[in-house]
């Protein structure tokens, strides 16, 4: 079915794409394939969460992502993580690990935006480390004690003020590298990059490679044609997430610019996107984790702007797992609306958005046959808390 989509659960985020972020933790439980087997040793783990949380086993820094290796609730109950412990930071540094080789085994290194810089692959050795006991596990690291079962979560550390962009030169051109949640979609707005995201990735292919949704930290970057591989770091590059500052707007695309506006009501609330439906709420038939469909799918071509439907705080911004990029928010009246396999996100977490606000652009990331809006309405900010979301919509008086 066209813009029907097939979810496991979630997981670790997918390495940004081009609107993913190039660093963190996503969400699901995986396609499987029957008799894979991955595993990495533990100096590879410890790389790997030196580059996702610097290293910091009990991470929490409230933004929603846990432990060394950023996992957030679902998926690391979706990796078994909670029979050791309900949070990742809670757990010990084994424990993490040893949910983390479940989830590679599951959805291979692809799940860690930071598989690269760590030197993550499917077909490492297997990680020596005693989840279940209290004692020294891994002769990689005898050196090291042993974390309790469930140490003090870390406090979190006071949010540095963003830093004003500097607009990229435009003469002469510049280089980038790659930082922890950019993707080639906010790159190419922040340097104001004529040709948006392709721009930059065609001129940076021999680095990239052939997939355009996989960049990871330390990756540089040439920007407005400069050599990528002599000139420094873009320090005073726009913080992702960010919707102000002097970087200019990447144009335009033609679905912006051809998209009527979404049809609202009288009581404050507006269609998410103008199509119509395809994935009706609850159907069946598909490997949905839950057994049906949690949403219901607009359609919508690639770049289509995506509109809050009520004024609210946006709670989740950037990678979802299954969903690809997604944007969550929570309304006046308790509920909370999410809108998946977005091409871009607009938003970042904790701005306020009034009804018709353009949150994010429409697309095919995550588990995704094709380009459309997946919407739900929750009762809470995560996954399995649906309700419908037609019936929610007319209550409130928009036609779907």
């Amino acid at each position: 079915m066209s813009g029907a989509h097939a979810r496991k659960s979630r997981r670790l985020r997918i390495a940004a794409s081009l609107a993913l972020t190039a660093g963190g933790a996503g969400v699901v439980l995986p396609l499987v394939t029957a008799g894979q087997a991955s595993a990495a040793s533990v100096d590879t783990w410890e790389k790997v969460a030196q580059c996702e949380s610097s290293g910091n086993w009990q991470a929490n820094t409230g933004n929603g992502y846990y432990g060394g290796l950023q996992f957030n609730n679902s998926s690391w109950a979706a990796a078994g993580g909670t029979k050791y412990a309900p949070r990742a930071d809670l757990a010990t540094k084994d424990q993490q690990i040893a949910t983390a080789e479940k989830l590679l085994a599951m959805q291979g290194p692809g799940a860690w935006a930071c598989a690269g810089a760590g030197g993550l692959t499917s077909g490492g050795p297997k990680a020596d480390v005693n989840p279940d006991g209290n004692a020294q596990s891994s002769t990689q690291n005898a050196a090291k004690p042993q974390q309790q079962a469930a140490p003090k979560p870390a406090q979190p550390k006071p949010a540095k003020p963003a830093q004003p962009a500097k607009p990229a030169p435009q003469t002469g051109g510049s280089a980038y590298v790659v930082k922890s949640g950019d993707t080639l979609h906010k790159i190419a707005a922040a340097h104001g990059v004529e040709g948006g995201w392709k721009a930059v990735y065609d001129k940076n292919r021999k680095a990239v490679g052939d997939n355009p949704n996989v960049i990871y930290p330390g990756l540089k970057l040439t920007v407005s044609g400069s050599s990528a591989s002599s000139a420094p770091s873009d320090k005073g590059a726009k913080p992702q997430g960010s919707v102000s500052g002097p970087a200019k707007k990447a144009a335009p695309s033609a679905a912006q610019k051809s998209a009527p506006a979404a049809p609202s009501s009288s009581t404050g609330y507006v269609r998410p996107v103008p199509g119509g439906t395809s994935t009706p709420y609850q159907a069946s038939g598909g490997s949905w984790s839950s057994g049906s469909h949690t949403g219901v799918d607009f359609t919508a071509a690639s770049g289509t702007p995506v509109k809050s439907v009520a004024a609210g705080e946006v709670v989740q911004a950037g990678n979802g797992g299954a969903y690809g990029n997604q944007v969550v928010i929570k309304h006046a009246d308790g509920k909370y609306t999410q809108y998946g396999h977005l091409s871009s996100v607009n938003v970042q977490v904790g701005q306020k958005v009034g009804a018709g606000s353009q949150i994010a652009l429409s697309g095919s990331t995550g588990n995704s046959t094709g380009p459309h809006l997946h919407f739900e309405v929750r009762t809470g900010p995560d996954y399995g808390s649906d309700i419908d979301p037609v019936s929610y919509l007319r209550a409130h008086g928009i036609s779907v």
